[in-house]
């Protein structure tokens, strides 16, 4: 009898092919379980990066233009008015604007997503907010009559005592987004490494089963000679 008679198998092509569609069903199933987490992962990241810009980002630029507003626009219309750098009438309708401006920025504000944290912030931040719109309008009142002498007396004894404590508190919602902003990324990197390893993983499982295919399809045509 033949060698070929000796190791001959009438099923070996059945094999064959069953082990060639157990590899094919390996490789699709593995890659389908990898393409679900990857797409997971991504999916994670883009939210993050959307939180990041709009329940960080935004919040920042509008915590930081009230901020403004109130130390700049308020306190140096006072200065501008009583120095007579600025027109009653001008200083009378600049706070008018900001006082509306300072208003829309902060219903855009309370908007966004907020945490525990920052709701803790608000309680606290929202008297004081009052006491710095009773003090505007105590302003507002002052220069509609032209009032110079009440308004030295406001600038001395009621302005800052009023506008500082908003920018405080401000303050410290600020540097709660930039923390919150800065673990939003740290997740992201730690989502990013992660698909990559399992990028890694898949290239080199992909590589080793290559292999086992080839060396079994070497071996089952080394015995059908």
């Amino acid at each position: 009898m033949s060698r070929r008679n000796i190791f001959y198998d009438k099923y070996a092509k059945t094999k064959k092919r069953l082990f060639v569609l157990g590899i094919v069903a390996v490789f699709v199933l593995f890659g389908s379980g990898i393409g679900v987490l990857e797409l997971s992962n991504m999916k994670a990241i883009t939210m993050g990066l959307d939180s990041i810009v709009n329940d960080r980002v935004m919040p920042l630029q509008q915590l930081k233009a009230i901020s403004d507003m109130y130390s700049i626009n308020i306190v140096d219309t006072a200065h501008k008015v009583f120095n007579g750098n600025m027109s009653w009438s001008e200083g009378l309708k600049r706070i008018d604007e900001t006082t509306k401006d300072i208003s829309d920025k902060w219903d855009a504000y309370t908007k966004t997503y907020i945490v525990e944290e920052e709701k803790r912030l608000i309680v606290e931040l929202v008297p004081l907010l009052e006491q710095a719109d009773i003090a505007t309008r105590k302003l507002k009142d002052i220069i509609q009559v032209e009032d110079r002498k009440a308004l030295e007396e406001f600038v001395k004894k009621d302005l800052y005592q009023n506008i500082d404590p908003v920018k405080d508190q401000i303050g410290s919602l600020f540097h709660i987004q930039v923390s919150i902003a800065k673990d939003i990324n740290v997740e992201g990197k730690i989502q990013y490494r992660f698909s990559r390893s399992l990028g890694i993983i898949s290239v080199a499982l992909s590589l080793v089963l290559g292999l086992i295919l080839a060396l079994r399809w070497g071996t089952t045509n080394r015995f059908r000679m």
